[in-house]
This record gives structure tokens, sequence and C-alpha cells, in this order.
């Protein structure tokens, strides 16, 4: 004999699990969907079936709706890699010099790295002061009128006197005056060799330069001197 069964709970646990609030979702997964395509032909009326134009429509729904999921997570797997190749590439810039915008004008072996001005507009008067890292002034370059663009800085390494300036991490400041005597915006470019890479929680690895300036790879202008 079987013995009929009701809705009524048999526990309090039931009873809670029973008239528990539902949890709150905003959206439907590929497995919601099909759950309630089934159950709609499970509880259709048999007297009035779903045609084949309209099954055929969710069906057509449903296929959008899982091809829509697959290119979401293959495009999350390619975000994945790029960001994986930046991070592994970023070790290759290591004792490399790169270009970005900053005043710092080391001063090695060599004499000074590579240094440029940039203008935007003509200027009839250029100046260009020279400070070591006390701030205190060992050349001062007159660069006479300069044209739109980028212009390498052409110092020697050597003071007002002559003397070739010690080793170190020396500033740039630059005035750009018009014929009417009104200064002018100017950018600096500046070069760093790469010492180490850090690579934060998120976002893009950042490079620590020689003398400790830590700059970001989307600041490189170039690569190399």
């Amino acid at each position: 004999m079987v013995t009929p069964t009701t809705g009524t709970p048999t526990s309090a646990t039931e009873a809670t699990n029973l008239y528990a609030a539902p949890e709150e979702r905003s959206t439907l997964d590929r497995e919601d969907f099909m759950k309630l395509f089934l159950a709609q032909l499970q509880y259709q009326d048999p007297m009035n079936p779903l045609d084949s134009a309209e099954m055929s429509s969710q069906m057509a729904q449903f296929n959008m709706v899982d091809l829509l999921y697959d290119n979401n997570a293959a495009m999350e797997n390619l975000v994945k890699s790029d960001e994986m190749r930046t991070r592994l590439g970023a070790v290759n810039y290591l004792g490399l010099d790169v270009r970005y915008a900053g005043d710092r004008l080391p001063v090695g072996p060599d004499g000074p790295k590579a240094f440029d001005i940039e203008l935007a507009d003509p200027a009839a008067a250029c100046t260009a002061v020279i400070r070591d890292g006390e701030g205190r002034v060992v050349r001062t370059l007159d660069l006479g009128a300069l044209a739109p663009g980028k212009h390498p800085l052409a110092w020697d390494g050597a003071d007002a006197s002559g003397a070739r300036v010690p080793e170190g991490d020396y500033r740039v400041s630059v005035q750009a005056l018009d014929e009417n005597g009104n200064e002018l915006s100017v950018a600096t470019w500046t070069t760093g060799t790469v010492d180490k890479v850090n690579y934060p929680e998120s976002g893009l690895p950042r490079l620590t330069l020689a003398g400790g300036e830590e700059i970001g790879l989307d600041e490189i202008w170039m690569v190399g001197g």
C-alpha cells in the first residue's frame, strides 16, 4: 500500500528551508535557461502544446546564450594570456635604456644619457638649467630659437668652467619663450637604465631604474638611448 505524502514539513529545519527567502540574483546563467526551457516543455498544456516555430525560436535563443558564454570565456582566457605575456616580457627590459617623460638626467662613465626637449609651439628663445643632486646649478645652456617638436639636449657633461661633472643624477629645467616673451609649455624626455622589474598584484609591471626611480611600462616612449 502506498502511503500518500503531504507538503507539510516534518522538522523545523525543513520548515526553515521551505520558507527561507530565495537567494537574490540579477542574472540567469545557461543552466537556469535550460531548466526554464525543460520546465516549460514538461508543464505545457497537452491540448495546446508549443508549436514548432516557438520551440525553434527558444532553442535559437538558448544557442545564442550558449555562444555568448563561450565567447566571454574565450575573451577572458585571451586577456589572461595577454597579461601573462606582458608580465613575462617585462624581464626583457632588464639592463636596457628606456626613454620616458621626466627631468632626471643621469651622468655615467660615458657621459650624460640622452635627453630631449619637446615644444608644441615655436620658441624664440630657450634656456636649459642643469642642477646637481644638491640643487646647485652646474651649467646653463642657451639653446636659442627652437621649432616645434623634439630636440636633443646637447650637453657634454661639463660644468660652467669646463670641468667634467661627477657621475650621478642631475635635473634639467627648461624655459622657452615665444617672440612676445610669453612662456611656453615644454615637455622633457629622459633616459634611464632598467635595474629591476616589479610585479604588483594587479596592473602592468613596473620598472625600477638605476638611481631608484620607478616607472610603468605604459610610461615608456622608446627603448634605447
